[in-house]
């Protein structure tokens, strides 16, 4: 960033004042007259003192380095923030995608759970269903047999001990031989 147009007159009346403060104040020691030496002196420190003050006044206001350095703060805010959109968006697109595999999965569950369940009434029909024709046929048999009637003989395959004891017969004596050890 360059002068301003009046900061620029200023530094330039200040250095033409400088010079015309020089040239009264050589003229004044010169001519040996000390009042124009004087105010030559004066003037040229005070011109000296507009061109300083004109030099400080465009070091305060020159902000070309604070401006790039803002430009390039903001320039890493913008895509830091782009950034962070874009996460945001493929967070959310992650995030629709789970919750529909999720969403899927319970589907493909539940339908896997009502066909085995399904299956698994089947087999339990079926199941019943013989166990009901076995007792079918257990009732049928027994019926003929006869076993159902309550006052009918149970028909019995028993042995009967006879009612007389038998002789006990003893033990017939060993002989014993020479030699031989027993009772």
């Amino acid at each position: 960033m360059g002068l301003t147009v009046g900061t620029r007159t200023t530094t330039t009346g200040g250095g033409s004042l400088t010079a015309v403060g020089l040239a009264l104040s050589l003229g004044g020691v010169i001519r040996s007259q000390e009042t124009l030496a004087l105010a030559g002196v004066s003037l040229t420190l005070t011109s000296g003192l507009i061109v300083t003050l004109g030099f400080i006044y465009r070091w305060m206001t020159d902000t070309r380095a604070e401006r790039r350095a803002l430009a390039a703060a903001q320039d890493r805010a913008q895509e830091e923030r782009q950034s962070y959109f874009a996460l945001k968006a493929a967070n959310e697109a992650e995030m629709t995608r789970l919750h529909r595999d999720v969403v899927a999965e319970r589907a493909n569950n539940a339908a896997a759970l009502a066909v085995e369940r399904t299956a698994m009434y089947a087999q339990l029909e079926r199941d019943r269903f013989q166990i009901q024709t076995k007792a079918f046929r257990t009732g049928v048999m027994f019926e003929r047999a006869g076993l159902l009637e309550p006052d009918a003989p149970v028909p019995s395959n028993i042995i009967s001990f006879p009612l007389t004891e038998t002789p006990s017969v003893e033990p017939q004596e060993r002989s014993r031989e020479h030699g031989v050890v027993g009772p």
